[in-house]
């Protein structure tokens, strides 16, 4: 086998490869939560519920579960017009990185380990938008 034909067949695993559906998944906080709410009013008082849906209001990336308090900071933060841009740049580590997704008008938070090969977290915010909770609208958040 020639050089030539060992160098076209390396190219061509890598093409298949990067042009995987696995290699290119990407993978993000959903964008809203449904909770259910149980309050124990007085005596006197009755508690009635809104249908309404937590929205995605912010995302923080994690060096292990989030129980370890080990949180990353982002690496970039552009801020533009009526956006607020942050990029995580993930590099090895031997925990799993994890994502904690927080939503409006509620104290529930969701994690999930990130998949393995995922290496860069992009969430865009609407500076437009904030919640009552300090945060802001995600319009959109890709990690890959």
């Amino acid at each position: 086998m020639t050089t030539y034909s060992r160098s076209w067949k390396c190219w061509a695993v890598a093409a298949c490869l990067l042009g995987s559906p696995a290699a290119q998944a990407e993978w993000a906080c959903p964008d809203s939560l449904q909770v259910e709410q149980r309050a124990n009013p007085p005596s006197g008082w009755t508690a009635n519920y809104s249908n309404l849906v937590s929205r995605l209001s912010g995302v923080a990336i994690f060096d292990g579960p989030p129980s370890n308090r080990a949180s990353i900071k982002y690496n970039m933060r552009r801020q533009s017009g009526s956006e607020l841009r942050l990029r995580w740049d993930l590099i090895y580590s031997p925990r799993s990185h994890y994502v904690q997704c927080q939503y409006e008008r509620t104290s529930a938070l969701i994690s999930a380990p990130l998949p393995a090969g995922v290496r860069t977290c992009d969430v865009v915010y609407d500076r437009k938008v904030s919640y009552a909770d300090g945060g802001m609208a995600v319009k959109r958040m890709v990690c890959k």
